[in-house]
């Protein structure tokens, strides 16, 4: 067979082949894959069994207390109250007027101590006049801004700091009303936190 390899430069390859498939080099690559899978089954089993004695440790006991002494409850952490949010409720205006009624200085009354007492002096609103469709819309801007800035006045009699209070006036814009009752809901200024 050698003779042939000399002969035939592609006929090296085939030798080197069979003596691979049948001979001895197959039997000590046998070998050898039989002994790394044997080392990788040991390896395999005492990593799993070192991992497995973590979890059997003991834990050591408790030091034995003489009875005299009881643990103290751990105190109940405070909880603060939810603070409801301020709201400017809407007020309402006779026709043509900017005048605050008896219902209108109550509501924001009510409102003037919320603010006063919460914790974030940094807030602010808007106060935002709205008028009926009636008149013209210069003149509807103008009446609702005149209001916001009435019931602003009142605020800040009542303690609130006018920094924290800005107007503003959409006129007869979200006039909804066609009738005088409806009218009456478009005449008002309503706030919101800005």
């Amino acid at each position: 067979m050698r003779k042939i390899a000399r002969e035939y430069p592609g006929a090296m390859l085939a030798l080197v082949l069979s003596e691979f498939r049948g001979g001895r080099k197959r039997n000590s690559m046998k070998r050898h894959l039989h002994s790394s899978l044997g080392w990788l089954v040991c390896f395999t089993l005492i990593a799993t069994m070192l991992t497995g004695c973590k979890d059997d440790a003991e834990e050591p006991e408790p030091e034995p207390t003489t009875g005299a002494e009881e643990p103290e409850p751990e105190p109940e952490p405070e909880v603060e109250p939810v603070a409801e949010p301020c709201v400017v409720e809407t007020v309402y205006f006779a026709f043509d007027s900017s005048e605050l009624d008896s219902a209108a200085r109550a509501a924001l009354q009510e409102a003037a101590d919320c603010y006063r007492g919460q914790a974030d002096p940094g807030l602010s609103l808007l106060l935002t006049g709205a008028c009926d469709p009636r008149g013209t819309e210069e003149y509807n801007i103008a009446l609702g801004e005149r209001r916001a800035q009435s019931v602003r006045s009142y605020l800040i009699s009542l303690g609130i700091d006018g920094s924290r209070i800005s107007t503003t006036s959409v006129g007869e814009e979200m006039a909804t009303g066609t009738d005088e009752a409806g009218w009456a809901r478009d005449r008002n200024v309503s706030g919101s936190e800005n």
